[in-house]
């Protein structure tokens, strides 16, 4: 997909959803491929993958390596960590020892069940804008509310139909697991509730959720939208918007 479509791609999806953040692309480097010219890494330190994805609805572009990624379960589940063992153990303490589960087994599942990249085999991730990225992203995810990301699911089974299956991770890598690393290796949309911990280092408020879909799936959605563009009206209608 060329650039310039896919900036009018999130331009009109911004206008026809009425979405506050842009949607985001995301490109995982690795280690033998050549980086974006032009690009300098982020140097500041961010909290976890998710504010990243927060940041550049917002319209910061990012360029990360995983020193400044924050989030250690974020970067072993996007195969920038070349040694997980000690992470995703000290991960799992974490999730128990908060109280967010009942034992350490319980816990430990729920992180071990996720979706991972190869370890060790990503260099970098460039978290842009849609409407910025230097070329097509690999997954583009989306901030949306409880409405938006419902017309986002209707797009997502405009053709098909039936029941859409949203894997969920049990409250944890919601952001860089269920969003990314799936649709990524599988090609299925996928949304997130998001965790506790994202949500604290995201500051997203309480309606908020997020969307993530192969780019394959782009386009598609963004006819779909357009194409229930008298349903979308309705609702606005009966809102008063």
């Amino acid at each position: 997909m060329k650039v310039q479509e896919i900036k009018e791609i999130s331009k009109n999806l911004r206008q026809s959803l009425r979405l506050a953040y842009e949607p985001v692309g995301v490109t995982l480097y690795r280690q033998e491929e050549a980086l974006p010219s032009g690009l300098a890494f982020t140097s500041e330190n961010l909290k976890s993958y998710c504010q990243a994805l927060v940041l550049a609805g917002q319209g910061r572009t990012l360029l990360l390596k995983r020193e400044n990624m924050g989030c250690k379960l974020g970067t072993a589940v996007l195969g920038m960590e070349p040694d997980t063992e000690a992470i995703l153990d000290d991960g799992i303490l974490e999730k128990y020892g908060v109280g967010l589960f009942a034992t350490e087994e319980a816990s430990a599942r729920t992180i071990m069940d996720s979706t991972y990249l190869e370890k060790g085999k990503t260099q970098a991730v460039l978290i842009a804008p849609l409407s910025a990225c230097p070329a097509e992203p690999q997954v583009v995810v989306f901030t949306v509310n409880s409405e938006q990301v419902m017309w986002l699911l209707y797009a997502a089974n405009y053709e098909r139909g039936g029941r859409q299956n949203l894997p969920q991770s049990g409250g944890a890598l919601g952001g860089c697991s269920d969003i990314t690393a799936l649709p990524l290796l599988t090609g299925l949309p996928n949304i997130t509730f998001l965790g506790l911990g994202c949500r604290i280092k995201t500051g997203l408020d309480a309606c908020h959720l997020m969307m993530g879909i192969n780019v394959c799936d782009l386009a598609p959605i963004h006819a779909h939208i357009q194409s229930m563009a008298k349903p979308i009206a309705m609702l606005f209608a009966a809102q008063g918007k």
